[in-house]
């Protein structure tokens, strides 16, 4: 009985003193980043068992204020900062912002929807509810039902901007339309899973998300759209080869943003996401990497 107090007494000790020592390294923000980031989170441990790497997500906007306020180590972004948010990080320590992957957006909807490719126009129309059925692209005669993401998420500000105000169709167009605003009828939801579940349990609804997140984590319940800037181009189904080949024009740059004067455990963090080990990872969770002069396409992503 001794013998096996004392053993417990070891045992509690050594696992006492080996989450004494671990690190915790804490990232938020982009939702369409949040499971490319758990992965990448996950490789990172497997040969730096001294950190513990948390993902939480919260959209984009969440996680930059989150490290404004010195609440996390790293912010992951699905855009840009603006200049009023570069300002503000700038005032609280050196900052740092690095481009880690490209993700396609992809317009989704339930699986049953025979509609199965879009056009910029249509798009548009549709998320500003200026087209109210299917029927009116070639589906079911069924009231369309929009939903999209709250006004933290960087796929939002990038959605809104490039296909409902036409961004993407030159300076005419988006000066034309850039008063467009999203249906008032469509329903906002904080993440890409509530999308998910949403389109899954209605099977007249639209809204759109991260390529990486629509192929890899909500495959089996929603269904991407094939996709064309203009009505004449091929439609092009999103996917890290069709981004890579720039034949899906709906892609955007995804960012990592951090303080530099931090300590040793962003800098090797950092290191590891953008090294060859690292971008390979990015590959397999869904994504493409962002050196893609190297970009090897052929890899799986990781089910």
């Amino acid at each position: 009985m001794k013998n096996l107090s004392l053993l417990f007494y070891i045992l509690i000790t050594i696992n006492f003193v080996a989450c004494k020592d671990k690190q915790t390294l804490k990232v938020a923000g982009s939702e369409t980043m949040n499971s490319m980031m758990l992965f990448l989170g996950t490789e990172y441990e497997k040969t730096n068992s001294n950190v513990r790497v948390t993902v939480e997500g919260g959209g984009s906007e969440a996680g930059i204020d989150r490290l404004r306020k010195g609440e996390i180590d790293m912010a992951v972004s699905s855009r840009d900062l603006n200049q009023a948010e570069f300002d503000d990080l700038r005032k609280t320590g050196n900052l740092e912002k690095v481009r880690l992957a490209y993700d396609g957006v992809a317009l989704v909807v339930n699986p049953k929807n025979p509609v199965a490719k879009l056009n910029l126009v249509q798009t548009s129309d549709i998320f500003s509810g200026k087209i109210k059925n299917w029927k009116e692209v070639g589906g079911s005669d069924a009231p369309i039902a929009i939903v999209i993401r709250n006004d933290k998420s960087g796929t939002q500000d990038y959605f809104q901007n490039h296909i409902l105000k036409r961004k993407d169709l030159g300076s005419d167009e988006y000066t034309k339309f850039k008063s467009n605003v999203f249906s008032p009828n469509a329903k906002i939801v904080k993440d890409n899973a509530e999308m998910a579940k949403f389109i899954q349990d209605n099977p007249n609804s639209i809204g759109y998300m991260g390529m990486g997140s629509a192929l890899v984590d909500h495959k089996d319940k929603i269904k991407a759209l094939d996709y064309a800037r203009n009505p004449k181009d091929p439609y092009v189904a999103p996917s890290v080869r069709n981004v890579y080949d720039r034949k899906y024009r709906l892609a955007r740059e995804l960012f990592m943003i951090y303080k530099t004067d931090q300590g040793d455990k962003i800098d090797a963090f950092v290191t590891f996401l953008t090294s060859e080990q690292g971008q390979v990872a990015v590959l397999q969770s869904g994504y493409l990497r962002a050196s893609l002069p190297e970009v090897e396409v052929s890899a799986e992503p990781v089910k």
